[in-house]
């Protein structure tokens, strides 16, 4: 049963308790099993080398041809259908939308599974027995020095208020962005809800993807972009460019991808498989840090090269999980009604 209260409250705070050895178990089992179904909304070809990485540990398990690549809303609309239908092809997800993995653990949906890895991670960042997080997204302003000198660049999200930035100079993306949900609600819980109606009256460019975003910033048709995934400014493309990433001083909203196992797949055991490895120092470290140059929730992977630690950027998280997914179904209405 979801405890409804505040469970993300200090997630980046405590300390996890060491791993223990997987299910001895799950391995003779997944041999059997042969193969992994896996539904997947983490972009570009890094994935494709960190599948390589799991396949290379476990040569017996096919995982190319139940392989599902999409953005986060089309991964959660397959597997949906499929559940609804009766007709599960998939063991295990990752999706970047906290607020559908609180209500699909509620439905049942997701497999209970009690990885020794989740051990490592605090309680913000898993639902213990369901889910963990395995990569972390923040979601700050990003700006090119070859169009805006550092010395003008803004240092607080209070600055992007200022005259200067008004009149289309700054772009967000639409509603479809799971981190444009969470940028506007972790915002208004750190600093009123006052901030984002000022900031509409700013009139941002809305943008359909985090890429198109990068694409506009670098070629100087905006001159920032106020909620870009931050892992984007670090890459060797964007340093070249110029792009350079804020650290605002109230915090940094964060954006989990959360992986599970899922109930009733037709490869449970090679599921645990996957969910021990992701989760793993060793792959957190190859995921996070060596191929996306995200943020680990783990505290014995360290931040990608670059970049702060994740604690020294105050991480802004939900604390109210009932509040959290009222304002998530209620905000394509809120984000039409306040920039349209």
């Amino acid at each position: 049963m979801l405890d409804r209260r505040g469970f993300l409250l200090g997630a980046c705070a405590l300390v996890a308790e060491p791993a223990q050895a997987a299910e001895p178990d799950a391995v003779a089992t997944a041999r059997r099993e042969g193969a992994l179904a896996l539904a997947d909304s983490t972009p570009g070809e890094a994935f494709a080398k960190f599948m390589a990485a799991f396949k290379a540990k476990y040569p017996f398990l096919e995982v190319d041809s139940g392989f599902y690549s999409a953005p986060t809303g089309r991964v959660l609309a397959r597997v949906n259908a499929e559940i609804d239908a009766k007709h599960l092809t998939f063991d295990a997800m990752l999706a970047a939308n906290m607020a559908a993995w609180i209500d699909l653990t509620h439905d049942g949906k997701i497999a209970r599974y009690d990885s020794p890895e989740y051990r490592a991670y605090p309680s913000g960042a898993k639902m213990q027995g369901d889910w963990a997080a395995v990569q972390a997204i923040g979601v700050i302003p990003v700006y090119n020095k070859n169009v805006l000198s550092p010395a003008d660049a803004p240092k607080s999200w209070l600055d992007l208020l200022q005259p200067r930035f008004a009149g289309r100079k700054i772009a967000i993306q639409n509603a479809a962005a799971g981190t444009q949900f969470n940028w506007s609600y972790l915002l208004g819980k750190r600093l009123g809800p006052d901030f984002e109606k000022k900031f509409a009256a700013q009139t941002p460019v809305i943008m359909a993807t985090g890429a198109q975003m990068t694409d506009a910033i670098t070629r100087g048709e905006v001159m920032l972009g106020a909620a870009l995934d931050h892992w984007r400014a670090f890459t060797p493309e964007a340093k070249a460019a110029g792009l350079e990433a804020v650290y605002p001083n109230e915090g940094m909203p964060v954006t989990i991808v959360a992986a599970g196992a899922l109930a009733g797949g037709p490869h449970p055991s090679a599921a645990k498989l996957f969910i021990d490895f992701i989760l793993s120092a060793a792959g957190q470290r190859l995921l996070n840090t060596e191929l996306y140059g995200m943020y680990s929730m783990r505290s014995d992977v360290p931040p990608p090269p670059g970049q702060k630690p994740l604690a020294a950027t105050h991480p802004l998280l939900p604390t109210d999980t009932a509040d959290y997914l009222a304002a998530s179904r209620n905000f394509p209405k809120y984000f039409d009604q306040l920039y349209h």
